[in-house]
């Protein structure tokens, strides 16, 4: 179960990502580049607080350390004034191999997987295809990025083979809450500008994490 400090840190963490939200529409950069790393930051301070009243294991680990290369690339993402998106999403790529490490620790296999590869594998296809007229010389860390997204969201998903629970859920949900954030984040990088993108891209990103950092606290 859930204590009353994971409750607050909770609670704290959504009163920062409301805030950031707002300031994030309102253009309010200095706010939004002060409030956006502190959020993962957050996340970062809740997951070694997970490991000294759990203990240490590889999954908490892993989670860990994709949560600290993902601090950097949200630091790297959120800037505006200047093109990192190519730095972001190398760390952004590191992170979620550290996912999937931590995600494949339990894997299984059952009949329903082969039915979401060949989802994943369509959607990816689909994806690529648009972005190869777009992504110019960006293409191959965009389709690497898509390849390691996809291992990452496969074994979350198949997670759930163990049994429905709660950690599972959260870990499942949160991979797709992920898939559809990074989407969002795509297309407004290479083929359409998206107003107020980083708003919609946040609001399915941040949830995405703190499932991640909770799992680590349930079974």
């Amino acid at each position: 179960m859930f204590n009353i400090d994971l409750y607050t840190a909770s609670l704290i963490f959504f009163a920062f990502f409301l805030i950031r939200e707002f300031v994030a529409y309102k253009k309010i950069l200095v706010l939004k580049y002060f409030f956006t790393p502190l959020l993962t930051f957050l996340l970062v301070l809740m997951m070694i607080y997970s490991i000294s009243i759990n203990g240490t294991d590889k999954y908490r680990v892993l989670i860990l350390l994709s949560l600290l290369s993902a601090l950097i690339a949200d630091t790297l993402l959120m800037i505006e004034e200047v093109d990192l998106l190519k730095n972001g999403m190398i760390y952004f790529i590191i992170g979620h191999v550290f996912y999937v490490f931590a995600f494949f620790g339990n894997f299984t296999f059952k009949t329903w997987n082969i039915f979401l590869i060949a989802v994943l594998v369509v959607l990816s296809f689909l994806y690529i295809k648009v972005l190869m007229k777009t992504a110019g010389k960006m293409i191959i860390p965009v389709v690497s990025y898509v390849v390691i997204l996809d291992l990452m969201v496969y074994f979350a998903l198949t997670g759930l083979n163990n049994g429905l629970t709660t950690s599972g859920i959260m870990v499942a949900s949160g991979a797709l809450l992920f898939m559809v954030s990074d989407f969002i984040l795509s297309i407004n990088a290479f083929v359409k500008t998206i107003p107020n993108s980083t708003v919609y891209t946040w609001l399915l990103y941040a949830p995405a994490q703190l499932l991640f950092v909770l799992s680590t606290f349930v079974y």
